[in-house]
């Protein structure tokens, strides 16, 4: 039954970009995406179907499984570099040399540290445009090795494909989340 529900949604997928007769396809993609939770996949795929001029590849419904997820739970979303560089600054402001810095993803602080916390306190306002590209690469490194170290858990069964999209073990709708977002 859960297989039929996941078919209906990728062939409606595949209907919106004319490609209903590719069966092939068709089952590549349900077998990739076997682990996403169907609701989460429905919503994906309609995000997708209003966003894409082509037909999505895997990792582009799976991306949009993780924006989705961002949209629900904030902690799960990868934050915009000028998202990460405001906090940076503010944390530089805040606490100065004196005081620990608190980052709210892992990957902020990888780019802090690859740059250099007391470095980042020295700057001067000159120095701020050439440190924020530098800050930049570091922040992006340490996003593509955070995203490509999740694909590799699904792939090596370390984690399931929910959890690669952000679902906690054993959390399998996206509503409950919804939920819990509107009580806090």
């Amino acid at each position: 039954m859960a297989a039929s529900k996941r078919t209906q949604i990728l062939a409606t997928l595949f209907a919106a970009y004319d490609k209903a007769g590719n069966d092939k396809q068709l089952a590549a993609y349900s077998m990739a995406l076997k682990d996403i939770p169907e609701e989460l996949l429905m919503r994906a795929c309609h995000k997708v179907m209003l966003e894409k001029v082509f037909l999505p590849a895997i990792a582009e419904i799976v991306q949009a499984c993780r924006s989705l997820m961002g949209s629900v739970d904030d902690a799960k979303r990868e934050r915009t570099w000028a998202e990460a560089w405001k906090e940076i600054l503010g944390q530089v402001r805040k606490c100065g040399i004196y005081d620990k810095p608190v980052w709210s993803t892992p990957e902020i602080a990888a780019a802090v540290k690859a740059y250099g916390y007391t470095d980042l306190c020295g700057l001067n306002r000159d120095e701020l445009q050439t440190a924020s590209a530098q800050c930049r690469r570091f922040y992006e490194d340490a996003c593509g090795k955070k995203n490509e170290q999740s694909v590799n858990d699904f792939v090596l069964k370390r984690i399931t494909g929910a959890e690669m999209i952000g679902l906690m073990p054993g959390q399998t709708n996206i509503i409950s989340l919804e939920a819990r977002r509107k009580a806090l």
